[in-house]
């Protein structure tokens, strides 16, 4: 074979330029860290690092999305927990009440509590959160939940629908609860009315709460309605000459007992006017269904109620038992709803937790595949440096060389 100087020159040129490419490649992975830079260089692997960086960036996203949340469900949580708080003092003004010797001043001050009271709830239904969006709205948030008419009446216009935030790549968590099933949504004291044999209404009146809803829980079916010729949801009195009456639920007997000097029923916290001497035959009352409502709108009735110095002392306890009856149902509806939020915050922590532990795992494989062991990287540097300098040093002797040098 045939050696030329030219040969020499083009061989020594391509090992010094590839040993220099070298060099500049080692270069590149000890100051970024990385082996590779382009999918040219490692195509498998850069493949696998699109993959673990899509994966990481969408935990990054779910942890935003999980601490958004937790800040969502901690503030209607608050506001529900201060709600609590008021409808509990609420409460209590309402049974200071229920006092005969209090006289009208006495209750007026009281009404000037409750409606302070009741503008903190309408506040707190209201609530806000940093986006300036009220949190019970449901979807509608650019609306109050509530609103109140020129007549003094409270609505509720939250739409029912509630917000869902995704927190993993499974999990989503609602963030958010309707003040129509919240607020709007709380049973009310429970009521009834009577007919007298001829037809008509008479007076009657709940006058022990607690007697009269056990005697309600115990015989009003909700699947049936009212039919005072079955029986059905019906507290039937039959009423004597003699003063005396006999009460039915369903047709069965349940109770007997005497007229009072006022010719007033009194049965199991139920009061009916029949008159002295009364009208013989059946009194029917009718158990009536459960009504909901806001609590707003019975606070108007209880504070028109202590204003009105024409109402009797046992009118007024009426409806101020009637009213904590209803606050109470309120009180266990906003706990209720204060329970689910509580566990759906502290399932977040768990799943921020998680998410946390899985993004570091999606970085740390991404980092196996895509970065360089420092002493790797320098040992590499170093031997591509030793190559180039070899290369370099190889190449002056080769230049010396010439073909009488081996004769």
């Amino acid at each position: 074979m045939r050696i030329s100087t030219s040969m020499q020159f083009e061989n020594q040129l391509y090992y010094m330029q590839l040993a220099n490419s070298k060099v500049d490649e080692a270069s590149k992975q000890y100051n970024t860290g990385l082996k590779f830079q382009q999918a040219g260089d490692d195509p498998s692997g850069m493949s696998q690092k699109i993959k673990y960086t899509a994966d990481t960036r969408a935990y990054e996203q779910y942890q935003i999305n999980a601490g958004m949340a937790a800040d969502a469900l901690s503030q209607s949580e608050t506001a529900l927990s201060s709600l609590w708080d008021v409808l509990g003092n609420v409460k209590t003004r309402l049974q200071q009440a229920v006092n005969g010797t209090m006289d009208q001043n006495s209750l007026d001050a009281i009404a000037e509590d409750l409606e302070q009271a009741q503008a903190q709830i309408f506040d707190l239904m209201n609530t806000k959160n940093a986006e300036g969006e009220y949190i019970f709205s449901g979807h509608v948030s650019s609306q109050p939940c509530m609103t109140i008419t020129s007549d003094g009446h409270y609505v509720c216009q939250a739409d029912g629908g509630s917000r869902e935030v995704q927190v993993s790549p499974t999990v989503t968590v609602q963030t958010t609860d309707s003040g129509l099933n919240i607020f709007e949504n709380v049973e009310l004291a429970r009521e009834f009315s009577v007919q007298a044999p001829g037809g008509g209404e008479v007076a009657c009146q709940i006058t022990n709460y607690d007697d009269y809803m056990k005697l309600y829980d115990e015989y009003f079916d909700p699947t049936l309605i009212y039919n005072p010729n079955t029986g059905d949801n019906t507290i039937a009195f039959n009423v004597q000459a003699d003063g005396t009456f006999t009460a039915y639920a369903g047709g069965v007997e349940i109770g007997t007992g005497e007229l009072t000097d006022k010719g007033k029923i009194e049965f199991k916290g139920m009061t009916v006017e029949v008159g002295n001497p009364p009208t013989p035959g059946n009194y029917n009352s009718e158990l009536k269904r459960p009504e909901k409502g806001n609590i707003l709108n019975v606070l108007n009735e209880a504070i028109a109620a202590l204003r009105d110095d024409s109402l009797s002392n046992e009118e007024l306890a009426e409806q101020m038992a009637a009213a904590q009856i209803s606050v109470q149902n309120a009180m266990d509806n906003y706990d209720m709803y204060r329970g689910q939020i509580g566990a759906r915050a502290a399932n977040i922590d768990t799943i921020i937790a998680s998410d946390e532990s899985l993004g570091l795992i999606k970085q740390t494989a991404q980092a196996n595949v895509t970065e360089i062991d420092a002493y790797e990287a320098v040992s590499n540097l170093m031997q591509e440096q030793l190559a180039l300098q070899v290369a370099q040093q190889t190449y002056s002797v080769v230049h010396k060389s010439n073909l009488f040098d081996y004769i």
